[in-house]
């Protein structure tokens, strides 16, 4: 277990977060495992990013404070639901990214989203911001409480850098 996610979630819970979904991914293993084993917040697991959007939504709805973790992969096919449930009714959701396709990446097919994430998310008027070191962790959970103040979704995306990866 690396002490980057034990952070980055004492952070994030810190902050306010008590709802997580998140979709599988190499470099938030060690956050995701952390999430399903911590009884201090509710988790959900989702097989597709809309899901987890949606999940979000809901536990937004229920009073709840949420964070969705996924991969930049997943930015687009989220984009829909993204603008016509998120952006269109205010949704605070925050969403942690882990930035595939950044440099240290292994799998060329990676590139193309990693390189697109950023520009499609600030297209859609979701404030995205980018993040290399680990020492940034306290800035990286204090979006849960900007996607408050800002009453829209956020994004951090994580690169591998940030994960000591690259």
């Amino acid at each position: 277990m690396n002490n980057i996610s034990q952070d980055l979630l004492a952070q994030l819970k810190g902050n306010g977060a008590d709802f997580f979904a998140s979709v599988p991914c190499k470099l938030l293993g060690d956050l995701i495992n952390l999430l399903a084993a911590d009884d201090s917040v509710e988790y959900v697991p989702v097989t597709k990013e809309e899901e987890g959007l949606g999940v979000c939504a809901g536990a937004y709805l229920g009073g709840k404070t949420p964070v969705m973790v996924m991969q930049n992969t997943g930015v687009g096919t989220i984009l829909s639901t993204l603008g016509s449930l998120g952006l269109f009714y205010s949704l605070p959701i925050t969403m942690i990214i882990s930035h595939r396709g950044s440099p240290g990446e292994k799998i060329g097919a990676q590139i193309p989203m990693g390189v697109a994430a950023k520009p499609l998310l600030e297209t859609m008027g979701v404030p995205t911001f980018s993040f290399s070191d680990s020492s940034q962790v306290a800035q990286v959970a204090q979006l849960v409480s900007h996607a408050q103040v800002a009453q829209k979704p956020v994004a951090a995306l994580l690169d591998f850098n940030f994960w000591g990866q690259a």
